[in-house]
Protein backbone atom coordinates (compact mmCIF):
# COMPACT_ATOMS: atom_id res chain seq x y z
CA UNK A 1 0.00 0.00 0.00
CA UNK A 2 1.80 3.35 -1.06
CA UNK A 3 1.56 6.14 1.69
CA UNK A 4 -0.55 9.14 0.72
CA UNK A 5 2.10 12.55 0.81
CA UNK A 6 0.44 15.52 2.25
CA UNK A 7 2.13 18.01 -0.24
CA UNK A 8 0.18 16.21 -3.23
CA UNK A 9 -2.94 16.65 -0.83
CA UNK A 10 -2.25 20.13 -0.41
CA UNK A 11 -1.58 20.38 -3.97
CA UNK A 12 -4.82 18.72 -4.80
CA UNK A 13 -6.92 21.30 -2.26
CA UNK A 14 -4.82 24.43 -3.54
CA UNK A 15 -5.89 23.19 -7.42
CA UNK A 16 -9.32 22.69 -6.21
CA UNK A 17 -9.90 25.85 -4.58
CA UNK A 18 -9.10 27.55 -8.06
CA UNK A 19 -11.42 24.96 -9.47
CA UNK A 20 -14.69 26.17 -7.41
CA UNK A 21 -14.09 29.27 -7.55
CA UNK A 22 -14.56 29.72 -11.00
CA UNK A 23 -17.06 26.99 -11.50
CA UNK A 24 -20.19 26.04 -9.39
CA UNK A 25 -20.09 22.57 -7.79
CA UNK A 26 -22.05 20.80 -10.54
CA UNK A 27 -20.02 22.18 -13.13
CA UNK A 28 -16.43 21.59 -11.59
CA UNK A 29 -14.55 18.97 -13.02
CA UNK A 30 -12.54 16.09 -11.02
CA UNK A 31 -10.05 15.73 -14.27
CA UNK A 32 -9.06 19.61 -14.40
CA UNK A 33 -8.44 19.28 -10.82
CA UNK A 34 -6.10 16.45 -10.86
CA UNK A 35 -4.34 18.38 -13.92
CA UNK A 36 -3.42 21.36 -12.05
CA UNK A 37 -2.46 20.07 -9.15
CA UNK A 38 -0.18 17.59 -11.44
CA UNK A 39 -1.46 14.33 -11.11
CA UNK A 40 -3.51 11.83 -12.58
CA UNK A 41 -7.45 11.35 -12.67
CA UNK A 42 -7.29 7.91 -10.58
CA UNK A 43 -4.94 9.27 -8.35
CA UNK A 44 -6.91 12.09 -6.68
CA UNK A 45 -9.49 9.58 -5.73
CA UNK A 46 -6.33 7.56 -3.43
CA UNK A 47 -6.78 11.23 -0.90
CA UNK A 48 -10.37 12.07 -2.25
CA UNK A 49 -13.08 9.61 -2.61
CA UNK A 50 -15.46 11.52 -4.73
CA UNK A 51 -16.19 15.60 -5.42
CA UNK A 52 -18.25 15.88 -2.52
CA UNK A 53 -15.49 14.85 -0.26
CA UNK A 54 -12.91 17.67 -1.81
CA UNK A 55 -15.47 20.11 -1.63
CA UNK A 56 -16.31 19.35 1.81
CA UNK A 57 -12.31 19.86 3.16
CA UNK A 58 -12.42 23.01 1.58
CA UNK A 59 -15.71 24.25 2.44
CA UNK A 60 -16.91 22.47 5.70
CA UNK A 61 -14.10 24.14 7.96
CA UNK A 62 -14.86 27.84 7.02
CA UNK A 63 -18.60 26.94 7.31
CA UNK A 64 -18.67 25.86 10.74
CA UNK A 65 -16.53 28.66 11.88
CA UNK A 66 -19.27 30.97 10.53
CA UNK A 67 -22.11 29.73 12.05
CA UNK A 68 -20.07 28.97 14.98
CA UNK A 69 -20.07 33.41 15.11
CA UNK A 70 -23.17 34.16 14.30
CA UNK A 71 -24.67 31.59 17.15
CA UNK A 72 -22.05 33.00 19.52
CA UNK A 73 -23.22 36.90 19.30
CA UNK A 74 -26.75 35.55 18.97
CA UNK A 75 -26.27 34.10 22.62
CA UNK A 76 -24.21 37.44 23.55
CA UNK A 77 -27.16 38.89 22.61
CA UNK A 78 -29.60 36.73 24.11
CA UNK A 79 -27.14 37.56 27.65
CA UNK A 80 -27.57 41.68 27.03
CA UNK A 81 -31.09 41.16 27.02
CA UNK A 82 -31.58 39.28 30.00
CA UNK A 83 -29.54 42.13 31.78
CA UNK A 84 -31.57 44.80 30.30
CA UNK A 85 -28.70 46.02 28.20
CA UNK A 86 -29.14 47.36 24.57
CA UNK A 87 -28.27 44.20 22.69
CA UNK A 88 -27.14 46.67 19.14
CA UNK A 89 -24.11 47.22 21.03
CA UNK A 90 -22.86 43.97 20.99
CA UNK A 91 -22.60 44.06 16.87
CA UNK A 92 -19.07 44.95 17.20
CA UNK A 93 -18.26 41.46 18.01
CA UNK A 94 -18.86 41.02 14.35
CA UNK A 95 -15.95 42.90 13.68
CA UNK A 96 -13.59 40.80 16.09
CA UNK A 97 -14.91 37.62 14.81
CA UNK A 98 -17.07 37.04 11.26
CA UNK A 99 -15.44 39.90 9.35
CA UNK A 100 -11.68 38.30 10.52
CA UNK A 101 -12.63 35.32 8.61
CA UNK A 102 -13.29 36.89 5.55
CA UNK A 103 -9.05 37.78 5.29
CA UNK A 104 -8.43 34.32 6.31
CA UNK A 105 -10.59 32.56 4.41
CA UNK A 106 -12.33 34.90 1.19
CA UNK A 107 -11.84 32.01 -1.14
CA UNK A 108 -13.53 29.36 0.68
CA UNK A 109 -16.46 31.98 1.96
CA UNK A 110 -16.93 32.62 -1.97
CA UNK A 111 -17.04 29.31 -3.14
CA UNK A 112 -19.42 28.18 0.23
CA UNK A 113 -21.79 31.98 -0.65
CA UNK A 114 -21.64 31.94 -4.69
CA UNK A 115 -20.06 28.29 -6.09
CA UNK A 116 -22.29 25.82 -3.99
CA UNK A 117 -24.96 25.24 -6.10
CA UNK A 118 -25.32 21.39 -6.38
CA UNK A 119 -23.86 20.39 -3.16
CA UNK A 120 -25.06 20.03 0.39
CA UNK A 121 -24.19 23.45 0.90
CA UNK A 122 -26.46 24.48 -1.88
CA UNK A 123 -28.61 26.27 1.26
CA UNK A 124 -26.30 27.53 2.65
CA UNK A 125 -27.37 31.39 1.59
CA UNK A 126 -30.42 31.16 2.91
CA UNK A 127 -29.75 29.85 6.12
CA UNK A 128 -27.74 32.39 6.75
CA UNK A 129 -30.33 35.08 6.06
CA UNK A 130 -32.80 33.26 8.40
CA UNK A 131 -30.59 33.28 11.19
CA UNK A 132 -29.79 36.78 10.57
CA UNK A 133 -33.23 37.62 10.72
CA UNK A 134 -33.85 35.99 14.09
CA UNK A 135 -30.81 37.84 15.65
CA UNK A 136 -32.16 41.44 14.02
CA UNK A 137 -35.52 40.49 15.57
CA UNK A 138 -34.93 39.86 18.85
CA UNK A 139 -32.36 43.18 18.28
CA UNK A 140 -35.94 44.82 17.34
CA UNK A 141 -38.34 43.46 19.97
CA UNK A 142 -35.11 43.54 22.51
CA UNK A 143 -35.19 39.53 23.56
CA UNK A 144 -36.72 36.51 22.02
CA UNK A 145 -39.38 36.54 24.50
CA UNK A 146 -40.64 39.53 23.60
CA UNK A 147 -40.80 39.22 19.59
CA UNK A 148 -44.25 38.12 19.20
CA UNK A 149 -44.84 41.80 19.61
CA UNK A 150 -43.49 42.58 17.23
CA UNK A 151 -45.53 43.96 13.99
CA UNK A 152 -45.78 41.84 10.60
CA UNK A 153 -43.59 45.06 9.11
CA UNK A 154 -40.83 45.16 11.51
CA UNK A 155 -40.60 41.02 10.74
CA UNK A 156 -40.22 41.39 7.08
CA UNK A 157 -37.95 44.64 7.99
CA UNK A 158 -35.37 41.85 9.40
CA UNK A 159 -36.03 39.53 6.66
CA UNK A 160 -35.28 41.86 4.10
CA UNK A 161 -31.84 43.82 6.24
CA UNK A 162 -31.00 39.81 6.39
CA UNK A 163 -31.20 38.98 2.66
CA UNK A 164 -29.50 42.38 1.72
CA UNK A 165 -26.41 41.84 4.20
CA UNK A 166 -26.18 38.64 2.82
CA UNK A 167 -26.29 39.58 -0.78
CA UNK A 168 -23.82 42.24 -0.05
CA UNK A 169 -21.75 40.35 1.47
CA UNK A 170 -21.77 37.71 -1.62
CA UNK A 171 -21.65 40.40 -4.40
CA UNK A 172 -18.24 41.86 -2.49
CA UNK A 173 -16.93 38.05 -2.50
CA UNK A 174 -17.76 38.00 -6.22
CA UNK A 175 -15.79 40.81 -7.28
CA UNK A 176 -12.63 41.33 -5.14
CA UNK A 177 -10.17 38.32 -4.47
CA UNK A 178 -7.40 40.02 -1.77
CA UNK A 179 -8.36 38.61 1.97
CA UNK A 180 -7.62 42.28 3.15
CA UNK A 181 -9.66 43.89 1.05
CA UNK A 182 -12.38 41.72 1.25
CA UNK A 183 -12.45 41.82 5.21
CA UNK A 184 -12.36 45.89 4.83
CA UNK A 185 -15.23 46.11 2.79
CA UNK A 186 -17.30 43.96 4.76
CA UNK A 187 -16.25 45.70 7.77
CA UNK A 188 -17.52 48.83 6.09
CA UNK A 189 -20.50 46.94 5.54
CA UNK A 190 -21.28 46.07 8.40
CA UNK A 191 -20.82 49.22 9.97
CA UNK A 192 -23.05 51.09 7.71
CA UNK A 193 -26.02 48.63 8.69
CA UNK A 194 -24.88 48.63 12.31
CA UNK A 195 -25.10 52.94 12.27
CA UNK A 196 -28.55 52.61 10.04
CA UNK A 197 -30.08 50.12 12.44
CA UNK A 198 -28.70 52.18 15.62
CA UNK A 199 -30.22 55.32 13.85
CA UNK A 200 -33.66 53.92 12.14
CA UNK A 201 -34.57 50.67 13.81
CA UNK A 202 -38.14 50.22 14.41
CA UNK A 203 -39.77 51.27 17.93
Amino acid sequence: MQTLKEDVRLNILRAALTEFKSHDYADASMRRISAAAGITTGNIYRYFKNKEELFEALVKPVYEKLLEYLLDLKKELDRSYVNGNDGFKYFGMIEDTVVGLFDAYSAELTILMNRSTGSKYAGVKADMVKLIATILEDAFASGREHVDKLTPEQRQSARMLAGTVVEGVCLILREHEDGETVKRLVNEFICLYHTGLMCGRPE
